[in-house]
């Protein structure tokens, strides 16, 4: 007994007149016929009794995937306001900490200084980024601080320390709790300063 050919796939079928109407062959992935002119064709494939069920379909096909880019779209925007909203947040908890927090680089430069951190220094941070620390501290004040930096190194570590401005600073002279150790993102060190309250 003959086995009766296989029908071509009906969207196959829509897509070869659809590709014919449109004057080429269009790939899937890339196409240079407008939107509007492929839904004038299959509006007009719509019309034709032989290829209007398949149309329809197609059409439908399109309207639901149309709304699933439109919710997707909305949920993005969405997403993308809720989280610029808590990086405001985050932002603002960061600055107004009410201790100093800086990275400090291989080298010892201020990648990253919250504005406690500035104001302790007596410097814009503007000012302060990418400068090293030291250049803000007396010799001695640096020296102690490169001490706490080495031990950071191996492990956390954090020390009584009295940070003196230079004498071109508008910083004043305070001891601070220093806290340092390695930065797990792999930038540097983190360093925290946190004021002691004067005896």
């Amino acid at each position: 007994m003959a086995i009766p050919p296989k029908k071509p796939n009906s969207s196959t079928n829509l897509r070869t007149i659809a590709q014919s109407r449109l004057g080429r062959s269009v790939n899937l992935r890339e196409t240079n016929a407008s939107a509007s002119e492929a839904l004038g064709v299959l509006y007009e494939l719509a019309l034709s009794p032989k290829t209007a069920p398949g149309a329809l379909a197609l059409l439908h096909e399109l309207q639901v995937h149309q709304v699933e880019l439109d919710l997707q779209a909305e949920e993005l925007r969405t997403a993308t306001a809720t989280l610029e909203a808590e990086l405001a947040r985050q932002m603002q908890r960061y600055d107004k900490s009410p201790a100093g927090h800086l990275i400090l680089d291989s080298h010892g430069r201020v990648a990253d200084v919250n504005l406690t951190g500035a104001q302790q220094l007596g410097a814009e941070r503007e000012l302060v980024r990418g400068q090293r620390l030291d250049h803000f501290l007396t010799p001695q004040s640096a020296i102690a601080l490169q001490a706490l930096l080495a031990r950071a190194g191996q492990g956390h570590a954090s020390s009584e320390l009295t940070l003196v401005a230079r004498p071109d600073s508008d910083a004043k002279a305070r001891t601070v709790c220093a806290s340092a150790r390695i930065d797990p993102a792999g930038l540097g060190i983190l360093l925290a300063f946190l004021d002691m309250p004067t005896r």
